[in-house]
């Protein structure tokens, strides 16, 4: 049987994604008025969807950046090789 090996970041993602919902279950059951919850829970939503679009930002910018790290890279196989075809004629 083939084993299915999950990544650490996956762990984390359901850790935080689990965190996340407790929290959420936990302000619906808190000992506070429903107008202040959903006060809370709004403040809450936004602040997660602040950092989950600069997450976002940053996955989109290191990838901007890798990607030229790897052109850049075959633009230098690529002279090497046709350095090394014109070498040998």
């Amino acid at each position: 049987m083939s084993e299915v090996k999950s990544s650490p970041r996956s762990g984390f993602t359901t850790f935080a994604v689990g965190a996340l919902i407790g929290a959420g279950v936990a302000l619906l059951y808190a000992p506070q008025s429903g107008k202040e919850t959903r006060k809370l829970l709004a403040k809450k939503g936004k602040l997660l969807k602040n950092k989950a679009q600069d997450t976002v930002e940053n996955a989109q910018e290191y990838i901007q950046h890798k990607k030229a790290d790897l052109v850049a890279a075959f633009d230098s196989g690529k002279e090497a090789v046709d350095h090394a075809r014109h070498k040998r004629s």
